[in-house]
């Protein structure tokens, strides 16, 4: 697979998945510098509030403030059929060197899944493209079969804060519990509204005894 995307970029150049510009990477210095005006790279540790099986801290980064050209871009990667915009976002992430060294610090990357259903109608999930992405660039390592959604719930985004808890309960799953015994996950989502998707697979994943989680997310509503 890496071998054809090779070739692939060596026929057809990087282009920006901002302004279009054909180059050297997949995001332009110019559109580089429109993004980081809407960076907050926000770190926050926290006591698992839940009560859920993990308590241990919680670390929760957040690149971007999810407004104007970054919500723009997200929507139009999730909704209008863009996902080649995955590689314009790792390009900023990998770039920036606090980013870069708190992917690094955990064993593990998973992102957060979405049903079989949506994966149907979608074609891709915008998060896992993301994390499979990071984790190629960080070389830690990247699982899709250990969370998995069992329920095809509601779209958090058209929900009020008490719905989107009780909407995002019991709808994911843990499996293979062996590959994170005991390991640094860091869990990764588009966007961070209310934390309730984060919550739930927070509960899922502290059951496999694992020895940190950590949240990573594109945005923060």
């Amino acid at each position: 697979m890496l071998f054809l995307e090779k070739i692939l970029e060596y026929i057809f150049l990087p282009t920006c998945g901002v302004c279009g510009e054909v180059g050297k990477n997949y995001l332009c210095e110019k559109c580089r510098i429109e993004l980081e005006r809407y960076m907050i790279i926000e770190k926050e540790n926290s006591n698992n509030k839940k009560k859920t099986i993990f308590n241990n801290k919680i670390e929760k980064m957040h690149v971007f403030e999810y407004k104007n050209t970054i919500r723009k871009l997200i929507l139009q990667y999730k909704f209008n059929d863009k996902s080649y915009l995955y590689k314009t976002f790792c390009e900023f992430i990998v770039k920036n060197k606090k980013l870069f060294d708190f992917i690094k610090s955990y064993d593990i990357i998973i992102p957060v899944p979405i049903h079989k259903t949506r994966m149907r109608e979608r074609g891709y999930n915008q998060s896992e493209l993301i994390t499979k992405e990071l984790a190629e660039k960080t070389g830690i390592k990247f699982y899709t079969d250990v969370l998995i959604k069992v329920k095809n719930n509601k779209v958090q985004s058209t929900l009020s804060a008490e719905e989107r808890e009780k909407n995002a309960k019991n709808v994911y799953k843990l499996n293979n519990p062996q590959k994170i015994y005991n390991k640094k996950v860091l869990i990764f989502d588009d966007i961070y509204t209310t934390g309730a998707t984060i919550n739930s697979c927070i509960e899922e994943l502290g059951k496999a005894s694992v020895k940190q989680i950590g949240i990573l997310t594109l945005a923060k509503d």
